[in-house]
């Protein structure tokens, strides 16, 4: 395995070897996209990086089109994203995110993600085959991966050693699932080496209505309630869940898949 710290990756806006500048900082990396039903975690991933951002601590957004497209992302950004700017424009647009943003890469999403907007199986959102996973992914996989072999060395099932902890379905599914991707806003939270600690998945720190839709259906007289099995409760326990690991990382905790922990 190799740090994430250490594999090329380019900014939004060109800059070569975007991710070296977060080593010895605890990162939350999240696949992003625009206007789809889970970006409402836009401003929820900014009160993180107002909350711990600065020497300590980045949110670090990778945008993908994997996951949207035509039927998916709305309004000025219905046909989704064709770069990364595209993505960092619409967070700073809609959401005054100031977190930093790298290109646009292929993930690796599960093959029957698709089937969730409609399309066919192993196609993204405009219907195109996915792309060959970017090297930040397949390490993603790697340390993921790892992560379960260790657990199982000590008797322990990453699928169920979390069940009836919490009252969110999504945390009790537990954090080492992140080997494959069901959809925007996979979160991966990263050691200060660069060794990935924990996997939020796409749902967990869901809540609100996308904004731009949310203003719509206002505009034409209606409201738009919180999705579906979500409630305030269910998002405060999230939010608590991620912080309280986020911390625990700034203060020094190490990954277990970290050669150095």
């Amino acid at each position: 395995m190799k740090s994430i710290y250490d594999i090329d990756l380019q900014s939004a806006d060109g800059q070569e070897n975007f991710l070296a500048q977060f080593k010895g900082k605890v990162t939350l990396v999240v696949n992003t996209t625009v206007g789809c039903g889970n970006a409402n975690q836009m401003e929820v991933l900014q009160w993180l990086q107002d909350k711990y951002g600065g020497e300590h601590f980045q949110v670090v957004a990778i945008p993908t089109q994997d996951y949207c497209g035509p039927g998916v992302t709305h309004g000025k950004w219905s046909e989704g994203i064709t770069c990364g700017a595209d993505s960092a424009n619409y967070g700073k647009d809609v959401y005054g995110t100031t977190f930093q943003f790298s290109e646009m890469v292929a993930s690796i999403p599960h093959p029957e993600t698709s089937l969730a907007f409609g399309g066919e199986i192993g196609h993204n959102g405009l219907g195109e085959p996915y792309g060959e996973p970017h090297e930040l992914y397949k390490e993603i996989r790697n340390h993921q991966s790892k992560a379960q072999d260790v657990l199982a060395s000590n008797g322990l099932d990453h699928m169920k050693m979390f069940k009836d902890k919490y009252f969110s379905f999504w945390l009790n599914r537990g954090f080492y699932g992140g080997t494959s991707m069901g959809g925007n806003f996979e979160k991966y939270l990263v050691d200060k080496d660069g060794y990935v600690d924990k996997h939020f998945t796409c749902t967990i720190l869901n809540y609100d209505s996308e904004k731009t839709v949310k203003a719509m259906a206002e505009e034409n007289g209606s409201v738009i309630d919180v999705g579906p099995g979500r409630s305030r409760k269910i998002f405060d326990e999230e939010w608590s869940v991620v912080c309280q690991n986020i911390e625990e990382l700034i203060a020094g905790k190490k990954s277990i898949v970290n050669p150095n922990a």
